[in-house]
């Protein structure tokens, strides 16, 4: 499994942040927002204009430039880093 873009999921789909893909401000705002790589990532909307996921149990919406460098892999895959510090009973998809 490779990573992608958060961009590149559909909705619905609950994928973990594998990397930032971006400078120091971008990478300093996803950290701020709670998208540290290992956490899981439920993607609820994605359309031309934004991204509005679930992060850590709070809604975020990304424009597109900023979610386009969150690179992601499948939640379940073994690749990338985990996080143990997400409630795993809030990133089901619905």
């Amino acid at each position: 499994m490779t990573q992608k873009p958060l961009t590149h999921y559909p909705s619905g789909s609950v994928v973990r942040v594998a990397d930032i893909n971006g400078g120091q401000g971008a990478r300093s705002r996803m950290l701020a927002l709670g998208m540290t790589p290992g956490c899981p990532v439920e993607v609820l909307a994605e359309d031309h204009s934004g991204c509005r996921v679930r992060v850590r149990g709070s809604e975020v919406v990304l424009c597109c430039g900023l979610a386009e460098k969150i690179l992601a892999v499948e939640n379940e895959a073994s690749e990338g880093p985990h996080c143990d510090c997400c409630p795993t009973q809030h990133m089901k998809a619905s």
